[in-house]
């Protein structure tokens, strides 16, 4: 069976989400880089490379059905810099809640579509969403939670830099 045409659609636009996703982060970790957080900067690199390896899983199962892979245009992230961690980490989770909307709408044609391999497909994506906003929202929390307090901050920055690749 072919990805059905509206599937295969959305699956291209996702492949360029993930995409964006991934330079969203880089351009975050980018902004920590001139800080004194550099743990927070690792953090990003480490997702931004986890976002691109998505974009790639994505490619792959087209590639893998083949079925035609569209080439597009990467945007460019709203921004390049931050006033504070946590505005930046409030961003990159807002980034989350969309993708996971993002994922619904593909797993919603596919069970529309009765695509069955891509439901089993786009199923890892609707779980890894799940971590995925997880861990955004905890560093909010978190944040949020330490305030001004530097001393805080600085320890979950170091919490941040724990982060395996």
């Amino acid at each position: 069976m072919k990805i059905p045409a509206s599937l295969l659609k959305l699956l291209n636009e996702q492949f360029y989400n993930e995409l964006y996703a991934s330079h969203m982060y880089l351009a975050a970790a980018a902004w920590f880089e001139t800080t004194p957080f550099k743990g927070f900067a690792k953090w990003m690199r480490v997702q931004s490379k986890e976002e691109l390896s998505h974009a790639m899983k994505i490619f792959d199962y087209i590639i893998e059905r083949n079925a035609e892979f569209k080439t597009d245009d990467v945007k460019k992230p709203k921004k390049d810099s931050y006033s504070s961690p946590l505005e930046a980490f409030k961003a990159v989770y807002a980034h989350e809640q969309l993708v996971t909307s993002q994922i619904n709408k593909l797993y919603e044609e596919a069970q529309k579509s009765k695509d069955w391999a891509s439901l089993e497909f786009i199923a890892w994506f609707v779980k890894e969403q799940v971590e995925e906003e997880n861990s955004t929202y905890a560093l909010v929390e978190a944040l949020t939670a330490a305030g001004n307090d530097i001393a805080l901050l600085f320890s979950i920055n170091n919490y941040a830099a724990s982060r395996a690749e």
